[in-house]
């Protein structure tokens, strides 16, 4: 049975001491040796299986981990390309499935920092949550958010989603991204 909520189980310095402490869907327990290594989480669609998701960028790609007040949450979403297939976002502690409707969460003082850095040119909310020291999941919620009042123009391509304040338009994203890196 699918889970909409993670569990931290602890922090451990073996994969297989994490292994041991996730049980049921949606639990996780970090791996820790000296820098965070990786966060085990038993797959939270109910199907059993154990994910591994890199934290430490010199063992290859990773995602980041912010463990804040609200919870845990990773970056970018978890999508199982073998197995059960499942794509999810997990965020304070909460398991997002991507098939599902996003749900804004308003947070005023944070859309007000967004919108102050927005300009009349597209750029990426990962982008713009790197500059505010911001989580990227909160940072896309309130940039739709701003869409949401007319604010914000949200424009997706391939990869994610690009915001812009709205009224006079500046270069499209085409402009902006080199042809090497499209």
């Amino acid at each position: 049975m699918k889970t909409r909520e993670i569990h931290q189980k602890g922090v451990v310095e073996r994969q297989a001491e994490a292994v041991e402490l996730v049980k049921k869907p949606g639990d996780v327990a970090i791996v820790e040796r000296g820098v965070v290594r990786s966060l085990v989480m038993r797959c939270p669609d109910g199907c059993g299986d154990i994910l591994t998701v890199n934290l430490d960028g010199r063992a290859g790609p990773a995602w980041r981990l912010y463990n804040g007040k609200d919870g845990l949450t990773i970056f970018p979403s978890v999508w199982r390309d073998t197995g059960c297939g499942a794509h999810f976002i997990v965020w304070d502690d909460v398991i997002h499935w991507t098939n599902d409707a996003w749900i804004v969460r308003r947070d005023p003082i944070l859309e007000r920092a967004v919108e102050a850095k927005l300009t009349h040119d597209f750029i990426s909310y990962v982008d713009l949550a790197t500059t505010l020291g911001e989580v990227p999941w909160a940072v896309l919620d309130a940039c739709r958010s701003l869409a949401s009042t007319g604010a914000a123009v949200e424009d997706r391509d391939k990869r994610r989603p690009w915001f812009k304040l709205s009224g006079q338009d500046g270069p499209t994203k085409e402009e902006l991204i080199p042809p090497e890196r499209a």
